[in-house]
């Protein structure tokens, strides 16, 4: 059995039937219906082999299990349910890992701040780190490490900010070290200090120096949930409220991409994900994209999977090559795929918003050209059978009234696209980590305008969307698209009731017909580059 145990918490530990997008559900507290309704719409239960060892976990961790092997230490992922067979015992170590203890990143933020009420990921972290074998076992020495991309939540100056969290941490024996950035290599050191009981640091950040270079960094053993594939790390933009940014940019080869697609192919998993920041950019110094890097990626992916997703794409890279995206189109869908998703930060739609917190996001083209270029964006997406899931930012520290309506404006001019928009209250992060965070009792009426459009936008267009979401083939296709159908056609009928909808006093940009793809606008005073 494993000296080292790493996992994290139940909705995480979900494949979410194979559709990562539905992961976000786990980012809304438990409305109306049990918490039982929700897991199994959003985060159904992990097959676990004997040893309670997951078929799939997150890729992230997988990552720092690989790192860890490959140091020869004795450490795997255990499905949280199964902790209590490790511990208190054989396990010394605990690694634990997590987009969002407590409900303090977005989404969830926004969801549970407009309904006072704990996100799901947080009621299930806080489940997973009381429990009673994990409360024994700390009692008698173990030790535990937090990581992961909401490491901050955890750390001394959160705690010291927020109490609540240190006495949450206190009721279960307290922590041994949070470590912030890329652990790749740090892990190793940390891990071995903790099993040869040495003092361990109560708080590590890991900065730019100290970031893996490409050959350190471990392919990943065992498969990761959703064929997830990282492709390359960091990003140029230098988005002020982003951590990711403060990165260096890094790009796999194709040899090391394709040992991990093995990994998942392997168990027969034939839907995945490639992910970056900017999967237009791979292969990319700049931000130009380079159609010689792309393509030949995506060729290599479809030789695994029947169906790729890209976790992320800018507004601004489509536009420098509009054409590429036809290319990129052509390679993915086919007899097995008739489209896929991709997560787009639109995060405003004003150029003023844009010059003064993200204004290397619309390079190399003018702030002014924002609305334009993410309106022309959304077509050619939707013209390539992409559907992205649009983020917007609600409460930047700069943000004036002016800002809101202009975000406003565009989500009316992409009223008829084929798009999830997804709100987000301002979470202090990167260069603004010093600010703090947007909370609901901040909420102007134009604000709360833009949650309710967006909310009106996002119902509309699932229920366009469904049949092409559900896609798999089999008997249980039908449920599934009936259960959600009505689902969302039950929060439909509650924002109604509560007078929650808000629609669009002018038309859309696009066109009336929701279930025809629009065609794209021409963009004379935009230089597109070819």
């Amino acid at each position: 059995m494993p000296e080292v145990v790493i996992t994290c918490d139940w909705t995480m530990m979900s494949n979410h039937h194979g559709k990562e997008f539905l992961g976000f559900g786990t980012t809304t507290p438990a409305y109306m219906f049990p918490e039982s309704v929700y897991q199994r719409l959003f985060f159904p239960k992990m097959p676990v082999d004997e040893h309670g060892y997951p078929r799939e976990a997150p890729y992230g961790m997988r990552k720092i299990e690989a790192a860890l092997l490959d140091g020869g230490f004795d450490a795997r992922i255990v499905h949280p349910s199964h902790l209590d067979r490790y511990m208190p015992g054989e396990a010394k170590v605990l690694l634990i890992s997590g987009h969002d203890y407590f409900g303090l990143n977005p989404p969830s933020s926004t969801f549970g701040g407009v309904m006072r009420k704990e996100p799901l990921n947080c009621v299930n972290f806080k489940r997973m780190m009381t429990q009673p074998a994990v409360v024994e076992a700390r009692r008698r020495g173990l030790k535990i490490i937090a990581g992961g991309p909401c490491a901050w939540q955890l750390s001394p100056p959160t705690r010291m900010k927020l109490p609540w969290i240190q006495e949450f941490v206190d009721s279960f024996g307290g922590l041994d070290c949070v470590v912030e950035g890329e652990a790749d290599l740090f892990v190793k050191e940390i891990v071995a200090k903790a099993l040869r009981d040495e003092f361990l640091p109560p708080h590590v950040i890991l900065g730019p120096k100290e970031a893996p270079k490409v050959e350190q960094i471990s392919s990943i053993k065992f498969p990761s949930v959703n064929g997830l594939i990282e492709i390359g790390r960091g990003c140029c933009r230098g988005c002020s409220f982003c951590s990711v940014t403060t990165r260096p940019t890094r790009w796999y080869g194709l040899d090391k991409i394709e040992e991990e697609l093995k990994v998942n192919a392997k168990i027969g998993i034939r839907k995945g994900i490639l992910h970056s920041d900017d999967v237009y950019f791979y292969g990319s110094p700049n931000v130009m994209p380079h159609e010689e890097k792309l393509l030949p990626l995506l060729k290599l992916a479809k030789r695994y999977y029947d169906q790729v997703g890209w976790s992320h794409v800018a507004v601004a890279s489509l536009m420098t090559k509009p054409k590429l995206l036809a290319k990129c189109a052509e390679i993915l869908v086919d007899e097995k795929q008739s489209w896929w998703g991709v997560e787009v930060g639109v995060e405003t739609g004003s150029p003023h918003m844009i010059t003064a917190a993200m204004p290397g996001k619309v390079a190399p083209f003018k702030a002014s050209q924002w609305p334009e270029l993410v309106v022309q964006a959304a077509g050619l997406m939707n013209d390539n059978h992409v559907y992205p899931a649009c983020t917007f930012i609600v409460g930047l520290p700069q943000e004036t009234e002016d800002d809101v309506i202009k975000t406003i404006e565009l989500i009316d001019d992409l009223w008829d696209f084929k798009a999830i928009l997804v709100p987000m209250f301002f979470v202090p992060l990167g260069h603004l980590k010093s600010k703090d965070w947007f909370r609901r009792d901040q909420i102007s009426p134009l604000q709360e305008e833009l949650l309710l459009r967006a909310l009106s936008h996002g119902l509309r267009q699932s229920k366009v969307m469904l049949n092409d979401f559900f896609d798999w083939e089999g008997a249980h296709t039908s449920l599934y698209r009936a259960t959600f159908r009505g689902f969302v056609g039950f929060l439909e009928l509650i924002t109604k009731l509560h007078g929650l909808s808000s629609f669009p006093k002018r038309p859309g940009r696009a066109i009336e017909d929701p279930n025809r793809t629009p065609d794209r606008l021409p963009i004379p005073t935009i230089p597109v580059r070819e």
